[in-house]
C-alpha cells in the first residue's frame, strides 16, 4: 500500500514524495508537511527534558521514589483499532515512465477508535501531474449487508493549510464520509492513479509498503516494468523475496506478506515508516544522475542580479575574514528569510530565483540552501546544495541511488585552512574536562565532514535559532547527497557529541532556622537546549513565559513564589541562552527545628524513569541527540547546624555516558556537583541494558537525600 494514514501523517513531507507514484489514502486527518515542522517534532524531547530539568534544586520528600524506575510496565494488550484484511497493488511503468498504479483495500474496522480513523476516505492526487479514478467504495456490514457508496458524494477539496508549517501544494484530495461506518464492518475500495510525467526524464523510483501497525492477513505488491528497463530494489524490514517473472515484454516483481501481526512502536523508538516492512525500487543506475538532474534545475536559478550583489557587498564589507562574511551571511539567511514552502508539481524539487527570494524575503528549505550558496558564491566561497533525509524519515540508502528518499535540503561549504581555524570561534562548546574520556564528550570534536579529499561544513538555514556551525538535531548522522554540478558526492553528517547539547545550572540557596528556602538559579544553555529555549521564548508571550516559570517553580513546592526572572540572548545569533530565576518558599522543610532533609537532585531522573522503563527493546533507544548536564549548587545552612549525612561520592560510566558526583562542606555551606553525560542520539538493542544501567545508577543517586542537624 502507499502510505497508512499514520503513516501519511507523520511522514509525507513534500509533494516531491508525491511524484511518482507514492498515492496515499488518508483517513480523516490534516495534512502535514516538511523541514519546519520536523525541527519543532526534534525538539519535543528537547521539550521534555528541559522542562523536567529546568529547576534542579530542591523537590518535596514525595515527589519521586527510585522505586518508580523499577516498576515492570504490564504486559497489556491494546486491541487493534483496525486489521488490513487485504492490501492489493499492481504499479506499472510504461517506456515512456507513466505510472500506472491501481489499489485494493479491505479493511476490516474493529473499535471506536478504527471508526473515527476511517470515517472519512481522502485520496490525493496532483491536478497538473496526475489522473485518479476511483473505482468503487464498499461498507460490508457485520449481517453480510453490502451498501454501494454514492461516488457522486466525493468532493474535491485543498489540502488544509497549517498556519504553523506554511505550505502551499498544488496537492488535492478526493474526500467522503462513510457515517455508515459500525464495528467490525468491512471497508472495501479500489482505484487507479497515473502519474503522467516522471520529474527526472527517463526514471522511476517508487516504494511500497505493507500495511502500517495494524494486522496484515495479506499484502500483495506487484511492479511491472519494460523487459529492457534496469532497475534496482532495496528491502527493509521484509523478510520474503520477489518472485521475479521476465517475458520479451516486462519484467514482473511480486512481493507478498500474510497474516503479519500487529506493529507496536516503544517510546522513544524509531517511528512507523522505519518499521513497517516495505520495499523501494529505482532505475536511477548513480548518484551522478541524481545530481545531474538536480543541477539542471537550479542553473538558471542562482544568479544573483544587481540588488542582490550590493547588499551582499553592504553585509560584508566591514568583516575582515572571509569566515566572518560567511557567518554574516548565515544570519541573515536564517534570520531574515521566512520560511514558508511551495509545493507545485516540479516545484517539489526545483528552487525558485534567488533574486525573488531576497526580493520577497520568503521560501522554503531549497529556497534557504540555494539563496545561501548564491550569496557565498559571489563573495569566493564555494558551496553545494545538500539534499539530506531528516531523522523523521528513514536514512538514505548509499547503495539504492533515488531523489525520492530526501524531505530536506541544506548547505555545504567548502572548508579551507583559515575557515576551519576560524571555526572555534563560532561554535562555543561547552567542552569541560570529564574523567573518562574527553573525546567522548566533546573535547576533540570537529564538525568538519572530509570526503573524497575536500573538507565540507554543513549549514541549515531554515533554522532561525540554530547559530552557525550548528545543526538542527534533525540534520545529524544523515546520510547525504552533496551535489557539485555533474558529481554526487555521499557524506555523512556529523553528529555533536555531548559537551555540545548541554544545560549548565548553577545555584546559590539558602534555608533558614524556619525552613524557608531562597535560590537563585542561573541556567545557561548550548546546542539542542539553546534551539529549543529560542524557539520557545521567541515564539510566546510574555505572560505564557512567567506562566510556564511559575508553574515550575510551584512542582518544587506549592508556596513557591518568583521573586525574579530574566533571560539573555534569545535573539542572539552569537552567545548562548541564559536564564537567571529567584524565587522563595517558606516552610520548605519539615517543621523540626532539629534537622532538616534535603534532596539535591536534578529532575532529569523523571524523564529517566519513563526511558528506562523497558527491561528489553526491540527497537533501539533513539533520544535524537547526545547530551551532558552540569550541576554546581551551593547551599547555605544556618549557624549551628551541620550535615549530619550525605550520599558517598559517585562515578560512573560506561559506553553509553558517564556520571558522577559529590558533596563539599565548607563551614556552613554545602556544595553539590554533578556531571552527567550521554551518547543517546541512537543506543542499539544491544547497549540498552548499558544504558538502563546508567539512567538507574542516576536516578538512585539522585532520590537519596541529605540529613542537615542542629550541631
Amino acid at each position: 500500500m502507499k502510505y497508512d494514514i499514520s503513516f501519511y501523517k507523520k511522514y509525507c513531507k513534500k509533494d516531491k514524495k508525491q511524484s511518482t507514484s507514492k498515492k496515499k489514502i488518508i483517513y480523516g486527518v490534516n495534512y502535514k508537511s516538511d523541514s519546519a515542522t520536523n525541527l519543532f517534532i526534534l525538539l519535543l524531547f528537547v521539550f521534555i527534558s528541559s522542562t523536567l530539568i529546568f529547576f534542579n534544586l530542591f523537590l518535596p520528600q514525595k515527589a519521586f521514589s527510585y522505586q518508580t524506575a523499577k516498576i515492570k510496565p504490564k504486559n497489556i494488550k491494546i486491541p487493534s483499532s483496525s486489521i488490513t484484511l487485504l492490501d492489493d497493488t499492481s504499479e506499472r511503468i510504461t517506456p515512456k515512465f507513466r505510472d500506472i498504479l491501481i489499489q485494493h483495500e479491505k479493511i476490516k474496522v474493529i473499535t471506536k477508535k478504527g471508526i473515527e480513523k476511517y470515517s472519512e476516505l481522502s485520496f490525493p492526487f496532483s491536478l497538473k501531474n496526475q489522473k485518479l479514478k476511483i473505482y468503487f467504495i464498499k461498507i460490508i456490514k457485520p449481517n453480510g449487508k453490502i451498501i454501494d457508496i454514492n461516488l457522486k458524494n466525493l468532493k474535491t477539496v485543498t489540502a488544509p493549510f497549517n498556519m504553523n508549517d506554511p505550505m502551499f501544494s498544488n496537492q488535492l484530495l478526493k474526500t467522503i464520509q462513510l457515517p455508515e461506518l459500525v464495528k467490525n464492518s468491512v471497508i472495501n475500495y479500489k482505484y487507479k492513479t497515473i502519474t503522467v510525467k516522471p520529474y527526472m526524464k527517463d526514471n522511476f523510483f517508487t516504494e511500497d509498503y505493507f500495511g502500517g501497525l495494524s494486522p496484515v492477513k495479506k499484502s500483495v505488491y506487484r511492479l511491472s516494468i519494460p523487459a529492457n528497463m534496469y532497475y534496482k530494489y532495496a528491502e527493509y524490514e521484509m523478510h520474503a523475496k520477489p518472485q521475479i517473472k521476465k517475458t520479451n515484454k516486462e519484467i514482473i516483481l511480486k512481493w507478498t506478506l500474510t497474516n503479519r501481526k500487529k506493529i507496536t512502536p516503544e517510546n522513544f523508538g524509531p517511528g512507523e515508516s522505519f518499521i513497517v516492512p516495505h520495499v523501494m525500487i529505482s532505475s536511477v543506475k548513480t548518484w551522478n544522475d541524481v545530481a545531474k538532474w538536480y543541477s539542471t534545475l537550479t542553473k538558471d536559478q542562482i544568479m544573483p542580479d544587481k540588488n542582490l550583489k550590493n547588499f551582499i557587498k553592504k553585509i560584508t564589507y566591514s568583516k575582515k575574514s572571509e569566515s566572518y562574511k560567511i557567518k554574516a551571511i548565515y544570519n541573515f539567511v536564517a534570520k531574515k528569510i521566512r520560511y514558508v514552502g511551495y509545493e507545485f508539481g516540479i516545484d517539489g524539487y526545483k528552487p525558485s530565483n534567488v533574486n525573488k527570494i531576497f526580493k520577497n524575503r520568503l521560501g522554503d528549505c531549497k529556497d534557504h540552501a540555494t539563496l545561501f550558496m548564491s550569496m557565498l558564491r559571489s563573495i569566493g566561497v564555494k558551496a553545494y546544495p545538500v539534499l539530506i533525509p531528516t531523522v523523521m524519515i528513514p536514512d538514505m540508502n548509499p547503495a539504492l541511488p533515488t531523489p525520492f528518499v530526501f524531505d530536506h535540503e541544506i548547505t555545504a561549504i567548502k572548508v579551507n585552512g583559515n575557515i576551519n581555524k576560524m571555526l572555534n570561534k563560532f561554535i562555543l562548546a561547552n567542552t569541560y574536562n570529564t574523567k573518562h574520556g574527553n573525546k567522548h564528550y566533546g573535547m576533540h570534536f570537529s564538525p568538519i565532514v572530509k570526503v573524497d579529499g575536500s573538507s565540507f561544513l554543513f549549514a541549515d538555514t531554515t533554522s532561525n535559532v540554530t547559530t552557525f556551525g550548528d545543526l538542527p538535531n534533525m540534520d545529524q548522522g544523515r546520510n547525504v547527497l552533496i551535489v557539485m554540478h555533474n558529481r554526487g558526492l555521499v557524506a555523512k553528517t556529523p553528529i555533536f557529541p555531548p559537551a555540545y547539547n548541554s544545560i549548565i545550572l548553577k545555584e546559590n540557596a539558602s534555608i533558614n532556622k524556619n525552613g524557608t528556602l531562597i535560590s537563585k538559579i542561573n541556567a545557561t544553555y548550548t546546542g539542542a537546549y539553546d534551539m529549543y529555549k529560542r524557539y520557545v521564548f521567541t515564539s510566546i508571550s510574555k505572560r505564557k513565559k512567567l506562566s510556564k516559570i511559575l508553574k515550575n517553580i510551584n512542582s518544587i513546592t506549592p508556596k513557591a513564589v518568583l521573586l525574579k526572572y530574566s533571560i539573555k540572548n534569545a535573539n542572539s545569533m552569537d552567545k548562548y541562552f541564559i536564564e537567571n530565576i529567584s524565587f522563595k518558599a517558606r516552610k520548605y522543610t519539615a517543621e523540626n527545628k532539629k534537622f532538616f532533609l534535603v534532596r539535591l537532585p536534578i529532575r532529569i531522573r523523571t524523564i529517566l524513569s519513563k526511558i528506562s522503563i523497558l527491561r528489553h527493546r526491540k527497537y533501539p533507544l533513539k533520544l535524537g541527540y547526545n547530551f551532558s548536564e552540569r550541576n554546581l549548587i551551593k547551599l547555605n545552612i544556618p549557624s549551628g547546624y551541620r550535615l549530619s549525612f550525605e550520599p558517598a561520592h559517585i562515578n560512573y560510566y560506561n559506553k553509553i555516558g558517564s556520571f558522577s558526583a559529590g558533596y563539599i562542606v565548607k563551614n556552613n555551606h554545602i556544595f553539590f556537583h554533578s556531571i552527567f553525560n550521554v551518547n543517546g542520539y541512537k543506543i542499539s538493542q544491544q547497549d540498552y541494558p548499558a544504558a538502563r544501567k546508567l539512567f538507574n545508577k542516576t536516578i538512585k543517586y539522585l532520590s537519596d537525600q541529605i540529613l542537615i542537624a542542629k550541631k
